[in-house]
């Protein structure tokens, strides 16, 4: 009986560790970037213009805008238009893909707040559209 229990002690602890030394341990606790992209443009694409701050870490000029002016702040860009950013791959923390309302480039940092990797700059096109606190 004590043996039962030590081998299974032993084994959470292996499923523990392995899972805490890779991203897999972030999406069972975290978000992960491709959780955080399609996040962004399900809520982009509905139009939820006030829900797109959220999306954000807090290391992020203009947050506060986006949460109390959302339909100002986003007016203007792609993403007023429910662009969403498709065709994209991950490479370290930095997404690089297409926003598909215009096909333009986009290219978005990501950095880690707790668990969540949340997104901090948004260049389409070579423009900002969202900078990081430099």
């Amino acid at each position: 009986m004590k043996r039962m229990k030590l081998g299974l002690i032993l084994i959470v602890l292996l499923l523990l560790t392995g899972l805490s030394s890779c991203d897999l341990f972030v999406s069972f606790f975290g978000t992960t970037i491709d959780e955080r992209i399609d996040a962004f443009n399900d809520d982009s694409s509905a139009g939820n213009m006030s829900k797109l701050y959220t999306h954000f870490h807090s290391d992020t000029v203009d947050r506060d805008s986006m949460k109390n002016d959302p339909t100002n702040y986003w007016n203007g860009t792609v993403f007023y238009n429910s662009a969403e950013i498709v065709n994209y791959s991950v490479s370290g923390t930095t997404v690089s893909g297409i926003e598909d309302f215009g096909d333009q480039s986009c290219v978005v940092e990501m950095k880690r707040e707790g668990l969540d990797y949340m997104m901090y700059h948004v260049d389409v096109g070579g423009s900002a559209v969202v900078r990081k606190i430099e």
